[in-house]
């Protein structure tokens, strides 16, 4: 036997083995021995599985990569076996012995790429999260076949580590780093230093947890994308380190924040940093990277006295030098990757992730990128923000139907790109299904089934409640940037439409279809009840039931104001503020919806107090102010959260302090104080006041109460 032959043996064991204890972990190691999986040697259909039942009465999977064996035994337990795995509630009731299929199942993916994250993500959701956790999240990937993920954690020990070999002191290096909660828009190249710098142990910790990610990334089949070096370096680095004539370019400002300043790569000093950054990355990501996400100009950076095609060429040569099969992944989102920039790479050396395809496709207006390959990508979350959102019929037929289009050029894969996860599990479940089908399913049917295997159960309510929520929340027609928002959680102002800068300003939906779906899923109680999965749907069916009836009552506070009828006025604030009180009891039902463990986990991580208090400084800001002042006026709540916790002491007494000033102008005659919201609200964020981290309550009796506060 050859060495090429006893290393494709190895190789295919390793695989299986994977899957194997994949599957130990999903369903316990028992039933896990039913399962007998084969690699397929051959890859010349792509990427694709079959399930059958074995000749000694279990059930065979036979997969052409270690992701097609995870995904097609994931699709046995959702199709066959009736399971479903969720961010936002599990199931997993099976029989023993396990049920066979009746006649074998194949399923192929369309797709050489299926991706998933977004920079965003890594702060709006995972940013102080622990191995376990990310051990949860990996297998969830796998089982779903994806097989190209954005990985970051652990970037800020390659920037140190690149910074303090060119020259920065280990302090000055670690000034230039932002804190944990904020690091995705500095790998984006928009800002530095915000909210850090991380201590040491942190970088150590953080170090460790992404050589174990990276570890089990490769045994589940799935390749990093790390971020590459286009150039990003201090606003200071010209003046310690740039010979004359080589001085940085300034980018500006993003948001308020000033950017790292940009080397081009004709410059002896790119070259140099570039070299190290490179050697830093494999060091912590391991060797053989072979996909750089590089975004150059994101989000307004300046390319004033670029020689676009120049810089392209050179940034992927330094890239290709460490690795000649490497490939550049863009981000198509606002304008970039810029036209001139885009066809000097080799298109065989890159490859664009289109972010807002279900709303906004770049690949339409950009001639599907120039022949480079391309990833039909979903955003649909927006800051990790609550809100039913989504479209199931464009998720169900439009990447198929782009696939098949001829002006969609060399379109090669389908993506996961939201903001934050941890919502809307349906619009998830459905992506994730399209990934392995060549055909769109009839979304009515698709729909039972997912009722079915969610709840144990699909009674005649369930199903008519999704049938209303398919064809309202989740049948958004206009572009916008997510779920319609709760002014329950805007800063206080005499004319709102949205939360955030960004937000969708009305909804896009007849909002009594929510409320009568509610009514619905509350019938349901009998037959779901056992399920996990129905009752967090429960909670937040009737969480948007509340935010939007919010938007009424407000308009009614407001007009009353304006008429100055005092005595409808401190009505409408009082119904206001009911709702607000009824929406922290529903939600402090429900572990998702818990201030108290967001902060848990960020306050976890710190070795010491002091380090403790900024990591819990960082996540409270995030979801409240975002930035300092200057910023703060385009992006605070950005990444509100209808939580409990943020609705009772954050959201509840900034709406009491402007009602107070409104009361007090038409009592004196007078116009209201004004208000400094950007103070009163970093004051909050510097709180340390502790806040449950277990849920409490009856979701029943609480949802009940919201309908009937909403019929008032």
């Amino acid at each position: 036997m050859s060495g090429g032959d006893r290393m494709g043996m190895e190789d295919e064991r390793g695989a299986v083995q994977a899957v194997q204890a994949l599957i130990a972990r999903t369903i316990g190691g028992e039933l896990a021995t039913s399962f007998k999986l084969n690699l397929m040697t051959d890859n010349m259909d792509g990427e694709r599985f079959e399930v059958k039942a074995s000749e000694a009465g279990g059930i065979e999977i036979n997969g052409s990569s270690v992701s097609a064996l995870a995904a097609g035994f994931h699709w046995y337990l959702k199709h066959e076996g009736g399971v479903h795995l969720s961010w936002c509630g599990s199931r997993i009731e099976l029989r023993n012995p396990l049920p066979l299929p009746a006649r074998p199942i194949r399923q192929r993916s369309p797709y050489r790429y299926r991706y998933h994250l977004n920079y965003c993500t890594y702060s709006y959701s995972m940013a102080f999260w622990s191995w376990e956790r990310w051990e949860r999240e990996l297998d969830w990937i796998a089982l779903n076949g994806i097989n190209l993920m954005l990985s970051l954690v652990g970037q800020e020990t390659v920037w140190r580590n690149t910074l303090v070999r060119i020259g920065y002191t280990m302090a000055e290096a670690a000034a230039e780093i932002c804190g944990p909660a904020f690091f995705a828009w500095q790998w984006m190249q928009n800002l530095t230093s915000w909210g850090g710098p991380p201590t040491d142990g942190w970088f150590e910790d953080r170090a460790e947890l992404a050589k174990r990610i990276h570890d089990r990334m490769r045994e589940l089949g799935i390749a990093p994308v790390v971020p590459g070096y286009c150039g990003m370096v201090p606003a200071d680095f010209g003046e310690r380190f740039a010979p004359e004539g080589d001085l940085p370019l300034d980018q500006g400002l993003w948001c308020g924040f000033r950017r790292p300043s940009l080397l081009l790569p004709e410059w002896p000093a790119f070259g140099t940093v570039a070299a190290i950054f490179y050697e830093e990355q494999e060091r912590l990501a391991g060797p053989g990277i072979r996909y750089y996400s590089m975004d150059p100009f994101h989000e307004g950076g300046s390319a004033v006295g670029v020689d676009l095609p120049r810089y392209a060429k050179g940034v992927e040569r330094h890239m290709r030098h460490r690795n000649p099969a490497a490939v550049w992944v863009f981000q198509a989102w606002e304008g970039n990757p810029k036209r001139e920039l885009l066809h000097a790479v080799h298109p065989e050396h890159a490859l664009v992730l289109d972010l807002w395809c279900e709303s906004k496709p770049a690949w339409k207006s950009e001639s599907a990128f120039q022949g480079v390959p391309w990833v039909w990508c979903m955003i649909q979350n927006y800051g990790g923000k609550n809100g039913l959102f989504g479209n199931l019929q464009t998720i169900a037929h439009a990447p198929l139907e782009a696939l098949g289009d001829p002006s969609s050029g060399a379109m090669s894969g389908l993506g996961l790109a939201m903001e934050g996860i941890g919502t809307n599990p349906v619009m998830y479940d459905l992506m994730t299904d399209m990934m392995w089908r060549t055909e769109a399913p009839d979304i009515g049917e698709w729909l039972q089934g997912y009722i079915h295997r969610r709840y144990g159960n699909a009674p005649d309510e369930a199903i008519q409640a999704w049938r209303l929520l398919a064809a309202s929340v989740y049948d958004a027609q206009t572009v916008q940037q997510g779920a319609a928002e709760s002014l329950l959680c805007a800063r206080p102002a005499p004319a709102i439409a949205n939360v955030s800068t960004w937000g969708p300003s009305r909804p896009h939906y007849e909002t009594s279809k929510v409320r009568e779906a509610c009514q619905l899923l509350l019938a349901s109680r009998v037959a779901c009840d056992a399920s996990e999965g129905y009752r967090y749907d429960l909670a937040d069916v009737a969480r948007q039931a509340a935010a939007d009836y919010s938007r009424t009552v407000y308009a009614e506070i407001m007009e009353a104001y304006e008429r100055r009828e005092q005595a409808f006025f401190e009505l409408g604030v009082k119904r206001f503020l009911t709702l607000l009180d009824a929406q922290e009891e529903l939600l402090r039902t429900r572990p998702e919806f818990l201030l108290g463990r967001w902060l848990k986990e960020a306050r976890s991580l710190g070795g010491t107090e002091s380090e403790r208090q900024q990591l819990e400084w960082n996540a409270r800001t995030l979801v409240t102010v975002w930035g300092p002042r200057a910023s703060a006026e385009v992006l605070h709540d950005y990444a509100h959260r209808e939580w409990s916790g943020l609705l009772e002491r954050f959201y509840r007494p900034r709406w009491e302090l402007y009602f107070a000033s409104l009361r007090n102008a038409l009592e004196n005659g007078c116009e209201p104080a004004a208000i400094d919201w950007f103070a009163w609200e970093s004051e909050w964020a510097l709180g340390t006041d502790v806040f449950a981290d277990d849920p409490a309550g009856c979701v029943y009796e609480a949802a009940e109460r919201i309908l009937h506060l909403c019929r008032v």
